[in-house]
């Protein structure tokens, strides 16, 4: 999927992004039952892969951008 995005965009999905990101973190650290930590992780991990991929949009500053998702 390829997303074409506006920098307020851009900064928009990267405020929502790092609030998400906290939350998931938050639920890892406190969820008990082992497989659905480990779940939650895989989640996290593809949460920050995508936030990483916007720091990097962010950084271009190019008037639009393009997200691969």
């Amino acid at each position: 999927m390829v997303l074409e995005l506006s920098q307020q965009q851009i900064h928009l999905l990267h405020a929502c992004l790092a609030e998400s990101v906290d939350q998931l973190r938050d639920e890892v650290l406190h969820t008990d039952e082992r497989a659905l930590r480990e779940a939650l992780k895989v989640k996290l991990d593809q949460l920050q892969d995508l936030q990483r991929q916007v720091d990097s949009l962010m950084r271009a500053e190019d008037g639009e951008a393009t997200l691969r998702m």
